[in-house]
């Protein structure tokens, strides 16, 4: 499968797409009701009087809230910028899910490379074990060298049975993400997976500044608070009522109107409350771009470091040390076909170029992963609602296991692999 047809999937099938496009329009229904007037009130009356003349009325009033000082526009709005708000939430989220879907797509690839790399060193080992078998059945190798290419064997099967783990727990995960649980395991694309992107962070952290869908929404909760600002200043105008009521008095057969007009009076009620509650949710929302901002750019930095230093491992393994441990084992073989040196020194040459092979997959895997985060803008939780982002949610792999290859590798290249005189041949 390609990396296009996953993201497809995705977007036909991430249930947290389907919860984004109904808060919006749940911010639709808010906008639509808040421009709706109120309802007029009609009514009857019936006034029965026992007095020395009997007198009975009947009547009908009618009743209408007149709203006053724009109250009703400057509340819709109020709601159009919480609608702008959610749809930028909404596009925050279809990048979350995009950036997930690259990097557990890479994750698959590496895991899937992995299981590749493994069964190559089998393959090795089983040369090993034929070498080993052959010179102790020419009775010029001892038969713990048997044993120690058997466990070689052994323990590179091992290694290719987890890698196949990892790989369906990485397919697993990818298909979570794409919304399709039961999708099966499948061979991915790995078309252009050693080319690593050249990014700059000042280029990427400008276009962040002028495109980040997060920075977006937190001017549109800006604009919002502004626009609350100005619907709570209204709100302290009182609307008034209008009330017509028509009677009909059936013992004089007369029929008289009257009308009501009734205006609260905003003597201790002005809202003033309300109106200080806005103001300083203005303040906040204000500190809230800039700690946006700040937050932006710290995580930036930190995905940079991370960017630098796995591609840095990747060139390095791919420029110098694989060559080395690759002429280095081939070197040894042919030391110990010849009884120059002990099986020992094969086993320790085998392990490097393992080791080695793994680490630069595994920095190939974490520069693309780490690469999404920054060209995503830091995006990533695609399986959490978008209001909460990426608060919950963890990336599969991560650089701990990266740095223990690595480590793995450097405690390899101490170890004397040849002696120094076959290095010189």
């Amino acid at each position: 499968m390609t990396l296009a047809d996953l993201e497809n999937l995705a977007m036909g099938n991430n249930p947290t797409l389907s919860q984004a496009a109904a808060a919006v329009d749940q911010q639709r229904g808010e906008y639509r009701q808040s421009g709706l007037y109120p309802n007029p009130q009609v009514g009857y009356l019936n006034t029965t009087a026992n007095q020395t003349a009997p007198k009975q009325s009947n009547g009908m009033f009618f009743s209408q809230e007149f709203v006053t000082a724009k109250k009703i526009p400057l509340a819709q709005a109020a709601n159009s910028q919480e609608i702008k708000r959610l749809q930028w939430d909404q596009q925050s989220q279809r990048i979350r899910v995009l950036n997930d879907v690259k990097i557990r797509y890479y994750e698959v690839l590496g895991a899937q490379r992995q299981v590749t790399v493994n069964q190559e060193l089998v393959r090795l080992a089983r040369q090993h074990l034929e070498a080993a078998q052959s010179l102790f059945d020419a009775k010029t190798a001892s038969r713990t060298d048997v044993l120690q290419a058997s466990v070689l064997v052994e323990t590179s099967r091992i290694r290719v049975a987890e890698a196949t783990h990892r790989l369906e727990a990485a397919w697993e995960q990818l298909a979570a993400m794409v919304g399709v649980p039961t999708l099966p395991l499948s061979e991915v694309s790995d078309t252009g997976a050693d080319n690593i992107p050249v990014l700059d962070l000042e280029t990427e952290w400008q276009r962040m500044l002028n495109e980040s869908p997060q920075l977006r929404s937190a001017q549109s909760e800006l604009d919002h608070g502004m626009a609350v600002l100005r619907q709570a200043r209204a709100q302290a105008k009182p609307n008034f009522t209008v009330q017509v009521v028509a009677d009909y008095d059936r013992v004089t057969q007369s029929t008289t109107a009257s009308t009501l007009v009734a205006l609260p009076l905003p003597v201790f009620n002005r809202n003033q409350g309300n109106i200080d509650k806005a103001s300083a949710d203005i303040r906040a929302d204000q500190a809230d771009i800039v700690r946006s901002q700040l937050v932006l750019r710290d995580q930036l930095a930190d995905s940079f470091r991370r960017y630098k230093t796995s591609r840095l491992q990747a060139d390095k393994l791919k420029e110098s040390i694989l060559p080395a441990v690759e002429e280095n084992l081939k070197l040894t073989m042919t030391a110990y076909k010849g009884g120059e040196i002990s099986f020992r020194d094969v086993l320790t040459a085998q392990e490097a170029y393992a080791q080695s092979q793994i680490a630069r997959i595994e920095a190939i895997t974490e520069a693309h992963k780490v690469a999404v985060e920054i060209t995503g803008m830091q995006l990533t939780g695609g399986l959490n609602p978008a209001a909460i982002g990426s608060a919950i949610q963890s990336q599969p792999g991560g650089s701990q296991r990266q740095r223990a290859l690595l480590q793995d590798v450097q405690d390899q290249a101490t170890k004397q692999l040849l002696p120094a005189a076959q290095i010189g041949r």
